[in-house]
């Protein structure tokens, strides 16, 4: 018998998690990358360590709660250019019910698919690249958590959309 509140309630914790994300947030598209070793799926480089192809897996619809991104102009020699930062809080639960891969750095999450974004991002949608996931949520100090807080980020000149384009 565990104490009032701890991890043994993640099952209590995780519905209410989902719930107030499926209540409050909005339908995102979540592009995850395989980064297994099976052959003819994603090649990593023998001397760096790095993949150097990635195959990417989606789109899963899923839903999350979205901070608003907002956008910082660039002026530099190259030009001008924009970047959207932005954060966005995935339940873990939902995507265990999906068997969907947890979140990590080089996933691409899509959203906002709409008239006035399609603008904003030249026609292409608003493609963020996830530059950190980190697991939150957590029961009272312990390692169980609840959901994923995913920081992205948005680039005019080198699109996440890119990776995801047919050749």
């Amino acid at each position: 018998m565990g104490t009032v509140l701890d991890d043994s309630e993640l099952e209590l914790f995780d519905c209410i998690n989902q719930d107030m994300i499926e209540l409050t947030g909005e339908a995102i598209n979540y592009y995850a990358h395989d980064a297994t070793s099976i052959p003819n799926r994603s090649k990593v480089d023998p001397l760096y360590g790095e993949h150097t192809e990635l195959v990417i897996n989606g789109p899963n619809r899923i839903m999350a709660a979205v901070k608003y991104p907002e956008y910082e102009p660039l002026t530099e020699e190259t030009g001008f250019s924009r970047e959207w930062d932005a954060k966005v809080i995935i339940s873990r639960a939902h995507l265990d019910e999906k068997n969907l891969p947890y979140p990590s750095e080089a996933d691409i999450i899509e959203m906002w698919r709409t008239p006035y974004h399609d603008r904003l991002s030249m026609g292409k949608g608003m493609f963020f690249d996830v530059i950190k996931a980190k697991h939150d949520g957590h029961l009272n100090m312990t390692p169980t958590f609840t959901q994923f807080e995913l920081t992205l980020k948005r680039r005019t000149q080198f699109g996440a959309e890119r990776r995801i384009a047919p050749p």
